[in-house]
């Protein structure tokens, strides 16, 4: 009747809402990424990073003026990039508890009627637990705060690479700068292995507590998959304990005229996946939804957790994974320049030599690097700068792409390989990487220093 296509279709637009959002929670996450570069994935990362905000400001200009958007702006600067905030920490609350509510009202009735095992109920809260334990570990944990206390075990167990690290005097603190440290604008302080910033957690992420983050997001992939997983057994064993698995229902019109039934002219719900479909979207809406919403969550979880894995494997942060970016751009440029500067003079290289060279690399520590990137630096967005930034691609060439191709980065032209140096902070093997992850080398330097001090008393 006209109940049941309503709530089916109630159910396909919550479907589609589902997938829109897992689209645009991959582009946020994973849209700076290399292997998109030049793709409608990183436009489309662009548009929503930095179109939509640049595109709201030129409205508010047009509307008010520049001295009163520019306060607005401003402000708006300050209170949702410039210190903490806890909307997305309400989102993720939300979020949670809205999901468990979901769950104790319509799959853990199935669950206690017998669809499932019993012991699942149990099993959620307990589960439910550790989950917003290991969030709360996160968001009230030290990320790592570089002070006068831990300054020489920092030192220590850094040494600048000279590559993105050189010794330089950190303004705030008036001392050498650890290498590895950043200085977050969001928490206004210098977090030793600065990994980024995260508005999930209302917290930087850095030496101190990425362990607790790297835990959060193993514990969630497994809730996710768990409750996913949960949600869809309860249905098909309500289902099964109703006896429905065998049921015949009477074929519709539409398949009366000619779509596709069982032999005996009958449907059955383990046979006919459009009958099931619509038997579950009408009678366990709330779980089936429940259950998209977490498998979706699974994937997206899982793969940020894999990215940092991989971070892990290569013995690199977040902030440093965009650092060596922009040092490989920079040597690809400079190396292409001199291809071409040999090509028109042929002495531009002995002139190169004589010289020593006229440019160097200096990372840009003025971008503040959050879960789906770094965004602008301020001279970024005052024009300058332009050093390090993405070139597009041509216009004329992409047009001869197709639209697949253009889509996911196929058929790009090859980039001019160069060798970087290599990494001094990456240890032999995954397993010391992920063991400097869990037990900090500072701590151990920290115990020396320590002990070194008692020393000296006791003499």
């Amino acid at each position: 009747g006209l109940g049941t296509m309503a709530l089916v279709s109630y159910t396909a637009l919550l479907v589609g809402w589902l997938v829109v959002f897992a689209l645009l929670l991959f582009v946020l996450l994973f849209g700076e990424a290399e292997m998109f570069e030049g793709t409608f994935v990183e436009r489309l990362h662009w548009i929503l990073t930095d179109g939509v905000p640049y595109g709201l400001s030129w409205v508010l200009r047009k509307v008010i003026g520049d001295a009163r958007a520019g306060k607005i702006e401003a402000l708006a600067q300050e209170v949702l990039c410039e210190r903490p905030n806890p909307a997305m920490q309400l989102v993720y609350v939300a979020l949670v508890m809205g999901g468990y509510w979901v769950y104790c009202v319509h799959v853990e009735p199935l669950i206690l009627a017998g669809a499932v095992s019993a012991s699942h109920a149990i099993v959620v809260p307990v589960a439910m637990f550790f989950s917003i334990a290991s969030w709360l570990a996160v968001c009230f944990s030290d990320p790592g705060v570089v002070d006068a206390y831990t300054l020489d075990a920092q030192l220590a167990a850094y040494p600048h690479d000279h590559v993105l690290y050189k010794p330089k005097t950190c303004p705030t603190l008036g001392v050498t700068c650890p290498a590895r440290s950043k200085y977050c604008r969001v928490t206004q302080r210098r977090v030793a292995k600065f990994d980024h910033y995260c508005g999930w957690m209302g917290n930087a992420i850095g030496e101190n507590n990425l362990r607790y983050f790297v835990t959060f997001l193993a514990v969630h992939v497994v809730l996710t998959m768990y409750g996913s997983w949960l949600c869809a057994s309860a249905i098909s064993g309500e289902i099964g304990r109703r006896g429905l698995w065998s049921a015949e229902f009477e074929p519709t019109r539409r398949r009366r005229g000619g779509g596709k039934s069982s032999p005996d002219g009958v449907s059955r719900l383990a046979s006919d996946r459009g009958l099931l479909a619509r038997f579950v979207a009408y009678h366990f809406s709330p779980a089936a939804t429940l259950s998209l919403f977490l498998a979706i969550l699974a994937v997206m979880l899982g793969a940020f957790l894999l990215y940092h894995l991989w971070l892990i494997h290569k013995g690199v942060t977040t902030n440093e994974s965009f650092k060596w970016s922009d040092y490989e751009r920079f040597l690809r440029r400079t190396a292409e320049a001199r291809v071409e500067a040999v090509v028109n003079n042929p002495f531009t290289e002995l002139v190169e030599k004589k010289n020593g060279g006229t440019e160097t690399f200096e990372a840009d520590d003025d971008q503040d690097v959050g879960c789906v990137g770094p965004s602008a630096s301020k001279k970024d967005l005052d024009g300058g700068g332009g050093g390090d930034q993405r070139a597009s691609s041509s216009p004329g060439k992409a047009s001869t792409r197709s639209l697949l191709a253009r889509a996911f980065g196929l058929g790009k032209p090859k980039k001019l390989k160069v060798d970087l140096p290599p990494n001094i902070y990456r240890r032999a093997s995954f397993v010391l990487n992920l063991k400097d992850v869990f037990v900090p080398p500072s701590h151990a330097h920290m115990r020396r220093l320590e002990l070194g001090v008692r020393d000296k008393k006791r003499q």
